[in-house]
C-alpha cells in the first residue's frame, strides 16, 4: 500500500494530508512530517530533518527503531545538559575507553544486530551490521559518536543545533 500512495502522489503531484501512527509509513511518504503529541505539534519537518536533529526528547524517541538512547545523570551534566541522546547505530564497540557494558540481550536480524546492554551509563540499544559475536553475559566496551549527540534541556528542548 505504501509503494501504491508514494505512486499516486508522485504521479499527481498533489499535495496530500496522511494522517497515521505509523512512523514507518510517515518516514517514507512525507516531504514533511508534523509530529503530534497530545494535540501539540512538537515539530515540523522532513524525514530527515526529525530523525537527525530532533527538537524535542519526544521527537527524539518517537522517530527511529529503536528508539534513540536517553541518558541522563553525568554523562548530559557534563555537556550541560539534562539529557544525553545517542542514537544505536551511533555507539561502536571500542578496546579502550568508553563505557563499560554488559550484554542483556542479542536480536540478530540478518543484515543487522541489535545489542541490548546494561552499562555504567544506563541501558544502552545498540545497532551493528551484521553478526557480531556477543551473546548475553558478553562484557564489551562502547563509545558514542561525539558528532552524533543530541543535548536537551530540563524541559526536554534540544540544546545543540
Amino acid at each position: 500500500m505504501r509503494v501504491e500512495l508514494a505512486e499516486l502522489h508522485s504521479r499527481l503531484t498533489a499535495t496530500m494530508v496522511y494522517v497515521t501512527h505509523d512512523q514507518v509509513e510517515a518516514m517514507t511518504l512525507a516531504d514533511q512530517i508534523v509530529v503530534l503529541n497530545a494535540g501539540r505539534i512538537e515539530q515540523v519537518g522532513s524525514p530527515q530533518e526529525l530523525y537527525e536533529k530532533p527538537k524535542t526528547v519526544f521527537v527524539a524517541t518517537f522517530i527511529g527503531s529503536p528508539k534513540m538512547n536517553l541518558l541522563s545523570g553525568k554523562t548530559a551534566e557534563e555537556r550541560g545538559a539534562t539529557t544525553f541522546g545517542i542514537r544505536p547505530e551511533h555507539i561502536s564497540i571500542t578496546e579502550e575507553g568508553g563505557w563499560a557494558a554488559t550484554v542483556k540481550a542479542v536480536e540478530y536480524l540478518g543484515n543487522e544486530t541489535i545489542l541490548y546492554l546494561n552499562s555504567d551509563v544506563g541501558d544502552l540499544t545498540v545497532r551493528l551490521n551484521g553478526k557480531p559475536n556477543f551473546n548475553t553475559g558478553s562484557g564489551l566496551r562502547v563509545k558514542a559518536d561525539p558528532m552524533q549527540v543530541h543535548l536537551f534541556d530540563a524541559d526536554g528542548r534540544r540544546l545543540t543545533t
